[in-house]
């Protein structure tokens, strides 16, 4: 397999597994006109009848409207395949590292006399990367010839950068403006602010910390946007802005997750490596252990728009922490989020199993409580994380983890299904809303709402549905619709 195909399928690694959940393939502007469509080939506008733009960008991870619907920002991972083109990208203290660490592995591999299939490089909680570029470009001719054909599996290593960038949109067609911000951690979640004056992320801490996969919530303004500045460690992955664009309300554990470790990594497992160190996140299907944590606001930007230097954060309320904890700000103050309830102390069978969705009042703490009756839990699907809140606020999408879709009315707790037909054992995208009547999902082949020739996004209201995707592309659905061989 040549160099390029490598970089290329570990740049897809990443995206992939830069949550190990389902990805929000498709993102409506607040005003409904467009949508962001992450297909197989890339990214691309999509309007309410299904129409799709050209190709806008590839490789992209993740993608945010600005509150005029007229732009938006989008993160794309961009290949570095030589040490020399990383230089830049690394700080002096990160250089040295990656160097020293090359120079261990050159120490290593001189004084190692067995079966080259066995050797293992030495673990270290560092950018692995970054090593074995220096490795393989500084030292390829001196150790080339002592490896021999274990060697090749370092020719296809890269780096990968992230790229922020705005888009602007005109005439149904997105141009590429200014880039905002390059980083060497993959961004898993992206936000814009009410006010349109900053933006935030979730991502793993760069450089690597521990070999706890854990992100970091960052936040950067518009003016300065290549300042981004870390509000908090170890914290779940779906976060939320107040309605006045100066605070984010997110949830945070107490403690790092004991029990992890750094791989060891061999000639033949630098994709192994590559996915310890770009994001350190769990394998598909890997539960999630529950830890004591938060859900916390930070005041992050000041009237102007400048950011502000860290203030106290504020306690909103102690929860069972886990990795994709949901926090969602209502413009009425409110704060909607999932978690598990239980009391402690509580033997292990008496430990919750299922989600619950809860409502808190941060002008009232003792106004703590949960949304929806237990009776209601049984009639919805089973994934409260990925939940949606319409953009009128009344209601919520609740996807199956296997694609069945239900809607909750937050004010008279009645559930409709409105699909009742699972995917593939798998969910497609994350359900999302149009207007606060349609929402956008996808159906499995032969459903009453799409089409016979395989998985097909739709819009749903309750007078009726549409669907969108019918005349897509097979470039469009590789990798996201499942379709039937012709």
């Amino acid at each position: 397999m040549n160099s390029r195909a490598v970089c290329i399928g570990l740049i897809l690694l990443a995206t992939v597994f830069a949550g190990c959940l389902p990805e929000t393939r498709i993102t409506w502007s607040p005003d409904g006109k467009f949508a962001l469509v992450c297909g197989g080939d890339g990214l691309r506008l999509c309007d309410a009848d299904g129409k799709l733009s050209p190709p806008i960008a590839e490789n992209v991870a993740a993608a945010a409207w600005m509150p005029d619907s007229r732009q938006f920002i989008a993160v794309w991972a961009k290949p570095v395949v030589t040490w020399e083109e990383l230089l830049p990208y690394l700080s002096e203290e990160w250089k040295e590292n990656a160097k020293g660490m090359a120079e261990d592995w050159r120490r290593q591999i001189l004084g190692y006399e067995g079966d080259w299939d066995k050797f293992e490089l030495g673990p270290r909680p560092a950018d692995i990367m970054a090593g074995l570029l220096c490795l393989r470009d500084e030292f390829g001719k001196e150790l080339a010839p002592r490896v021999g054909a274990r060697w090749e599996d370092l020719k296809g290593v890269c780096h990968t950068v992230y790229v922020v960038q705005l888009f602007e949109v005109a005439d149904g067609e997105a141009r590429p403006a200014k880039v905002l911000l390059q980083a060497l951690a993959p961004i898993a979640e992206l936000r814009v602010a009410p006010t349109g004056k900053a933006f935030a992320y979730a991502a793993p801490p760069y450089p690597p910390r521990s070999p706890e996969p854990s992100f970091t919530l960052f936040v950067a303004s518009f003016a300065a946007p290549d300042k981004p500045r870390p509000v908090q460690d170890r914290v779940s992955i779906f976060f939320d802005w107040t309605p006045d664009g100066r605070s984010l309300v997110y949830a945070c554990a107490d403690m790092a997750e004991p029990g992890a470790h750094i791989p060891r990594v061999s000639f033949g497992s630098t994709e192994r490596a590559f996915l310890y160190t770009r994001n350190r996140m769990r394998e598909p299907g890997q539960q999630q252990p529950l830890r004591a944590g938060s859900i916390t606001r930070s005041e992050v930007v000041s009237e102007d728009g400048a950011l502000v230097e860290g203030k106290n954060p504020t306690c909103l309320a102690k929860v069972l922490f886990f990795d994709s904890l949901p926090v969602r700000c209502l413009r009425d103050g409110r704060v909607l989020f999932a978690s598990r309830e239980t009391r402690l102390p509580a033997t292990p069978a008496d430990m919750p199993q299922d989600f619950a969705l809860f409502s808190l009042d941060p002008a009232n703490p003792k106004a703590l409580q949960a949304v929806f009756t237990p009776e209601v839990r049984g009639e919805v699907g089973g994934a409260w994380d990925l939940f949606q809140l319409s953009p009128d606020e009344t209601r919520i999408s609740i996807p199956d983890p296997k694609g069945l879709v239900a809607i909750l009315d937050l004010e008279t707790g009645k559930v409709t299904r409105v699909s009742d037909e699972a995917m593939k054992g798998r969910l497609a995208t994350i359900p999302v809303w149009r207007s606060k009547e349609e929402l956008c999902f996808v159906v499995p082949a032969g459903s009453k709402l799409g089409a016979p020739g395989g998985d097909e996004v739709v819009l749903w209201s309750p007078a009726g549905s549409r669907c969108l995707s019918k005349d897509w592309p097979d470039s469009v659905a590789k990798g996201f619709l499942q379709r039937k061989e012709p």
